[in-house]
């Protein structure tokens, strides 16, 4: 099983490298019918590169959570005369 080093960034952790093991499937596309071959680490896929190309992954609907409001800074009346 071929393995490779992606560089993953995230923000919920620490950017690292992780190192994921893929698989080389052999199939016939189920849209245009061609034999195709495609690496992927999850299940067998269905369709070739050309008629479903790779998509990034998708945001989670859950909202993060509310973060604290910080301090702001404020320039000192000192020299104004008033």
């Amino acid at each position: 099983m071929p393995s490779k080093i992606i560089q993953v960034k995230e923000y919920t952790v620490r950017a690292h490298q992780r190192e994921i093991h893929t698989r080389t499937f052999n199939f016939v596309c189920k849209q245009c019918d061609e034999p195709t071959q495609r690496e992927t680490f999850g299940i067998r896929p269905l369709y070739c590169e050309r008629c479903r190309p790779p998509q990034a992954p998708k945001k989670s609907a859950v909202p993060l959570k509310k973060r604290k409001p910080r301090p702001m800074t404020y320039k000192s009346d000192e020299g104004k005369v008033g």
